[in-house]
């Protein structure tokens, strides 16, 4: 009888031994998971507040343009062009291909692997791919605005005289609609967008009569919702003293419209609601945007009256990320494909993360003309007057 007392209490000292050994075991398992937690946080802080304003070429090529060229980062290579050609070539400079054409104004759209490059004013648009020349479309009028699908579609807004004119095409040129818009109805048309499907079309208009100033937003719908709706319109939005000169489709198809004053988001709905109106604080001097941020750059003036140029970026739904004042005496302000914001002029550019830090700022002795991102935070091609470099940033 002794030795099973004796055997319980060894047992019930090993199954306390064991407990507290698991208690402590589970307790070291959560003081890593939130030393780890730490770690990342600290690494995430240390990333978004490390700034540059030097770097190391890593490689460098040299490069050959004609004047006025234009460059794009599209599929992971280098797309340029000018008024006599579009060439699509990897960073070094390796062709992949060539288009030729002339236009006295070239404008360029991009979705998807679809690059739309098309004369403003003139009559020629031009669709290509990653792979190269699909088709060429001729129109009877001067081009006002023009935007491409994921798929290929193309819609073209031409004006002659009082009345604009819109044109859809498939990638093949072949025309699956088009209509009218008549200023004296209203007003002048200034710009198109075409969803990423390229079923619905978005289209500004102009209307100023006795001083009054008004914009009329129409949207169309070419698949089933539009088909019982007359002339396919399925929503049209008035803004009184408005100028909304740039419209466009982002993330999920969602329609956003930059106006003199204010940004209006949409839904991406049957009627194409109206989600969000923000309203700016002074004179929108910039915007930019892609397929996830939108920006706006204003004038306007701080607490001690100075003016200021003041840098607002908001998520597409409509939610703010930062808000800065910039001192560059910008001419170009864009996303770059990692969401940095980039503001430029001929020879000084300056990087900005999401959260309005200034990652990198730098006054080149030659143009500088385009800037991508690489494969890590601190390595960026950049295209320069003649020649492109590979670098690190330090």
């Amino acid at each position: 009888m002794a030795d099973n007392t004796e055997f319980q209490k060894e047992t019930e000292t090993i199954s306390e031994h064991t407990r507290v050994s698991s208690v402590l075991q589970h307790r070291k398992k959560i003081f890593i998971f939130f030393l780890c937690i730490v770690f990342i946080i600290l690494g995430i802080l240390i990333h978004n507040l490390q700034k540059f304003d030097d770097f190391d070429v890593k490689d460098s090529y040299e490069r050959t343009d004609a004047a006025e060229t234009s460059y794009i980062d599209f599929g992971g290579n280098l797309l340029k062009y000018s008024r006599d050609g579009a060439f699509y070539t990897e960073y070094d400079g390796d062709l992949i291909w060539n288009f030729t054409y002339e236009m006295a104004n070239p404008r360029i759209d991009f979705c998807g692997n679809y690059i739309l490059i098309y004369d403003l004013q003139g009559t020629q648009a031009s669709i290509l791919t990653n792979t190269g020349f699909k088709q060429t479309i001729r129109t009877a009028m001067p081009i006002v605005d023009a935007n491409i699908a994921s798929q290929g579609t193309v819609a073209i807004l031409m004006q002659d005289g009082e009345t604009g004119y819109i044109q859809i095409c498939d990638e093949e040129g072949t025309m699956l609609a088009s209509g009218e818009l008549h200023m004296k109805n209203s007003g002048y048309p200034m710009a198109i967008a075409i969803s990423s499907t390229g079923e619905r079309l978005m289209v500004s208009q102009l209307d100023v009569k006795a001083g009054d100033v008004k914009t009329t937003i129409s949207f169309y719908d070419f698949g089933k919702t539009g088909e019982e709706q007359i002339d396919n319109i399925i929503a049209t939005y008035s803004f009184s003293d408005q100028v909304i000169p740039e419209i466009a489709y982002v993330d999920g198809d969602r329609a956003v419209a930059f106006g003199d004053s204010e940004v209006i988001l949409f839904q991406n709905n049957a009627k194409a609601t109206i989600a969000k109106e923000i309203f700016v604080d002074g004179e929108v001097k910039s915007v930019f945007y892609d397929e996830r941020f939108f920006g706006t750059i204003c004038g306007t003036t701080d607490e001690d009256g100075n003016y200021i140029n003041q840098m607002t970026v908001y998520t597409v739904g409509g939610f703010k990320r930062c808000q800065k004042t910039i001192d560059l005496s910008y001419s170009k302000a864009e996303f770059l494909s990692n969401h940095e914001i980039c503001l430029s002029n001929n020879k000084e550019v300056a990087i900005y993360t999401l959260q309005g830090i200034k990652k990198f700022a730098y006054t080149f002795e030659t143009g500088i003309y385009k800037i991508i991102p690489g494969d890590s935070s601190r390595r960026y091609t950049f295209v320069e007057d003649g020649h492109t470099d590979v670098v690190r940033l330090k």
